[in-house]
């Protein structure tokens, strides 16, 4: 079962988001899917912090009533090889990069085979890290660090990453160190961290459950990012993961390179069900604009003229 439909994760986000409020979990039917989702007042939650993506549940997986919903996004709908890839082929598709372990007889078999796609650039990453231990002293890699400092360092580093790259900062919101110290107290966050002389340099925060290793927080102490520490990182956790007998390893949404470059398959993921009206105003809207290119033009005019009338309005209204 995927995590995100696990009494523990979705547990957890009752106690943080919902407190008080009359919670449930239950099977909610959408078109020919089901998914597992959290119920707040008689309504299923589709969208929660950290929630990356829904996995309909196999028809074994489906015990007791099931309730009708109407639509949810970021659903599984196909799995395919990460070099088959291309955005311009899965318009309206985004991507969950993961490392399928089937496929190989030995963690060395799988480091073989990304140094036949990437040689340059593993060696040039290897040497940089060789390079750090030469500096700052031995190099430590732990699976679940319970040191003190990791949560903190995850937030002074992945927040002004978010904003750099024009994302919104989930650090903004308090919930989310509580979000992750629940986790965390409960036994279920995973907090992997590469250590150079005692000194935290990289970290990854995430979770294992029913033989699939995945996160959403990695991050990296901009000091250090000549040593390529987050490259070092995520190769020990593979290993750590095919060593434990992990069926995968889930980079989670997202088509970045770095993650393209680790993986051997991505998860398509896409809608299920009737959208909200104004979904749909936007889904037409996209398409109407998309074949004669004028819905970027559409978006730069509208943000210039929000800009002008900002710049215009007396300091007091403006939020």
């Amino acid at each position: 079962m995927n995590f995100y439909a696990s009494r523990e994760f979705l547990d957890a986000a009752a106690a943080v988001h919902f407190a008080g409020r009359n919670t449930s979990i239950e099977n909610v039917q959408i078109g020919e899917d089901v998914l597992r989702l959290l119920v707040v007042d008689g309504r299923p939650i589709t969208k929660l912090l950290f929630l990356d993506y829904h996995q309909p549940l196999a028809p074994a997986e489906v015990e007791g009533p099931v309730r009708k919903g109407r639509y949810a996004r970021v659903v599984v709908r196909g799995v395919i090889e990460a070099g088959a890839w291309q955005p311009s082929d899965f318009a309206h598709f985004d991507l969950a990069p993961f490392v399928d372990w089937s496929g190989f007889a030995s963690f060395e078999s799988y480091r073989q085979g990304l140094l036949s796609r990437h040689r340059g650039l593993v060696r040039d990453r290897e040497r940089r890290w060789r390079g750090l231990s030469n500096t700052h002293g031995e190099i430590v890699f732990t699976a679940n660090d319970p040191a003190d400092d990791v949560l903190e360092a995850a937030r002074r580093w992945k927040s002004p990453q978010l904003r750099l790259a024009g994302h919104s900062d989930c650090f903004d919101l308090p919930e989310t160190m509580v979000f992750l110290e629940t986790l965390r107290a409960r036994g279920t966050l995973v907090c992997s961290t590469l250590r150079a002389g005692g000194a935290l340099v990289s970290l990854w925060l995430g979770f294992i459950h029913d033989g699939c290793w995945s996160g959403w927080i990695f991050a990296y102490d901009p000091a250090f990012h000549r040593y390529s520490v987050g490259h070092r990182l995520v190769m020990g956790m593979l290993e750590e993961s095919f060593a434990r007998g992990h069926r995968e390893f889930d980079f989670s949404e997202g088509a970045e390179d770095y993650k393209l470059m680790y993986a051997t398959h991505g998860r398509l993921l896409g809608e299920i069900g009737r959208p909200p009206l104004t979904r749909s105003a936007v889904i037409l809207a996209k398409h109407a604009f998309a074949h004669v290119g004028l819905l970027a033009a559409v978006q730069g005019i509208k943000r210039q003229t929000a800009a002008a009338l900002r710049r215009q309005a007396p300091l007091c209204e403006r939020s």
